[in-house]
C-alpha cells in the first residue's frame, strides 16, 4: 500500500462522514454481522487488556474497525479494491496478428 493509496482511502473516510448516503457500500447484512463481530472483539480486547496487552490491542483495533464499518456502512478497503479493480480495466485493444481463413469446412 502506497501513501497514494492511504491518502486516497483517508480522503474517502472524511467524505464518507459528510456524506454516508453516498459512501455506504457494504450490504446491511454485512453490517450487522460486523457491527456484532467488531462489538464483541473490541469488548474482549478491553477486558482483556492488562493479561495480554499485544492480543488486547490488536483485537480491540480490529473490533473497532469492524464496528466503524457496521455502524457506518462503508469498507474503505472495498472502496480501495474497486477503484484498483476498474484501474486494471483496458482501455484499448491492440491487434496484432490477423488470420484470414478461406474455407471453413
Amino acid at each position: 500500500m502506497t501513501n497514494e493509496d492511504l491518502n486516497t482511502t483517508i480522503n474517502n473516510v472524511k467524505e464518507a462522514w459528510k456524506y454516508p448516503e453516498l459512501f455506504q457500500n457494504v450490504s446491511r447484512s454485512e453490517r450487522w454481522l460486523s457491527g456484532a463481530a467488531g462489538t464483541y472483539l473490541l469488548y474482549k480486547g478491553l477486558t482483556s487488556i492488562f493479561s495480554h496487552p499485544v492480543i488486547a490491542l490488536t483485537g480491540a483495533t480490529i473490533g473497532a474497525g469492524l464496528l466503524y464499518r457496521g455502524i457506518t456502512g462503508y469498507c474503505p478497503m472495498r472502496d480501495l479494491a474497486e477503484q484498483q479493480k476498474l484501474d486494471l480495466a483496458p482501455d484499448e485493444v491492440l491487434v496484432s496478428e490477423t488470420y484470414i481463413v478461406d474455407e471453413l469446412g
